[in-house]
């Protein structure tokens, strides 16, 4: 089997470049090591991919995909901002590499910047209209609670804390500031 027509290579190549930027950074990151990673051939990596660019832009286009799903169906399902703020620390546990390199990487040029607040808007904009009035700036507020959710579940991640329960009492706290 030519192995530009593996079905998975594609995946394994994105796994691999997830691993190589949580374990290195960004700019340490090589080509030659996510080739490596995934046990295909550089050229493989470049028939997916035109650069290392275009791996981030692919992992978190995949990422944010997920995550516009998992908060549209918490505000549908329950029509809690409490729910939705505990399926995004599952969310974010879950993809605790992804969630690093996000924080980390999200803001590093205009392009990455542009695309990042693009998606933040559409993801932030049905969470503001859950929060009640009299609150200014519903989109500022809706921006405030992703940072209070994904910062103190990357920093519990970082320091090998297993303790979901108190990132889920984190979202009940907030939530009861907004009642």
């Amino acid at each position: 089997m030519n192995i530009l027509a593996k079905p998975n290579a594609r995946d394994a190549i994105l796994s691999a470049a997830l691993q190589e930027f949580a374990d290195m950074g960004y700019d340490r990151a090589t080509v030659d090591s996510i080739a490596q990673r995934s046990h295909v051939a550089k050229g493989s990596v470049y028939y997916h991919f035109a650069s290392k660019e275009a791996m981030w832009i692919a992992l978190f286009e995949s990422r944010a995909q997920r995550l516009k799903q998992i908060t549209e169906s918490a505000l549908k399902d329950n029509g809690s901002l409490e729910n939705m703020l505990c399926r995004w620390i599952d969310f974010f546990w879950d993809e605790k590499d992804f969630l690093g390199l996000f924080l980390s990487e999200a803001w590093r040029d205009h392009e990455r910047e542009k695309l990042v607040g693009e998606f933040l808007d559409q993801l932030l904009e049905p969470v503001a209209a859950f929060i009640p009035e009299p609150y200014r700036h519903k989109e500022w507020l809706a921006y405030a609670l992703f940072g209070a959710i994904a910062v103190p579940t990357l920093h519990a991640l970082k320091s090998g804390s297993q303790d979901k329960d108190s990132l889920y009492q984190i979202a009940h706290v907030i939530v009861s500031r907004f009642t």
